[in-house]
């Protein structure tokens, strides 16, 4: 991953996965598989833990799988470390919990660590991440549909499109994180950082650039898509 890459030159790195990937770019990989996993991050004593899995219900997984991935995985890694002086930084989400079950989750992850942290020696950052977006992103990622889209000249069916939102280029996230390992002794035991780049366009300008530089022929159907009940219309990191 862009993660690994990013730090593995720096630092030793270790990956943490819930199957195997014949595409992975790490070579010293844990797999939630095995039965002895815990034992294997205890072993190898990490000072640094960022937590990156997530299960977005994009594919109709049941709420089980956004529990386990969002809440259990995260929390049992947590108390794993209990005793030793690491940090858990925890990728998590920018909506409220009343947007989506994945949001929600993600939430209550939050909300269960800070109930805990008293009980661990190290510390526990949550980043509340915009919409970031790069290189190798999924399909099913909503910036990278709309690219491959305007590309292959095809229909884009939307919203009204007047949501907001606060887009993040993946390399300055690496800087974010970057930033944030380099000063985590000034930070308390539980901490929450808003990530993002402080400004928000919307949808509509959005699309409506990615189709003026792929010089797309594509049609843009805005409104066809009717908004969740609980559709969040602004989002922007308050970096200040």
């Amino acid at each position: 991953s862009r993660l690994t890459s990013y730090f593995e030159s720096r630092h030793t790195v270790i990956g943490l996965a819930r199957k195997r990937n014949n595409e992975a770019t790490i070579n010293n990989i844990i797999y939630t598989t095995e039965n002895n996993w815990i034992e294997k991050i205890v072993e190898f004593e990490p000072n640094i833990i960022i937590n990156t899995i997530a299960c977005y219900g994009r594919h109709n997984e049941p709420a089980t799988a956004l529990i386990e991935s969002n809440i259990l995985m995260p929390i049992r890694v947590l108390e794993s470390i209990s005793s030793l002086d690491a940090v858990f930084i925890n990728c998590g989400t920018s909506l409220p919990p009343n947007t989506s079950l994945y949001a929600y989750t993600k939430q209550k992850a939050n909300e269960l660590a800070a109930a805990i942290i008293d009980k661990v020696c190290g510390k526990y950052i949550e980043l509340k991440l915009e919409h970031f977006y790069g290189a190798f992103d999924g399909d099913d990622k909503f910036t990278s549909m709309v690219i491959r889209r305007c590309l292959s000249n095809q229909p884009v069916k939307l919203t009204s499109g007047l949501q907001q939102r606060d887009f993040l280029y993946i390399k300055d996230l690496l800087t974010a994180f970057d930033c944030i390992i380099n000063n985590v002794n000034n930070f308390p035991k539980f901490h929450s950082i808003e990530v993002g780049s402080g400004k928000a366009i919307s949808i509509r300008e959005y699309v409506e650039t990615v189709k003026n530089i792929t010089k797309s022929n594509s049609i843009i159907e805005f409104g066809v898509v009717k908004e969740r009940a609980n559709e969040l219309m602004y989002s922007c990191a308050d970096i200040a």
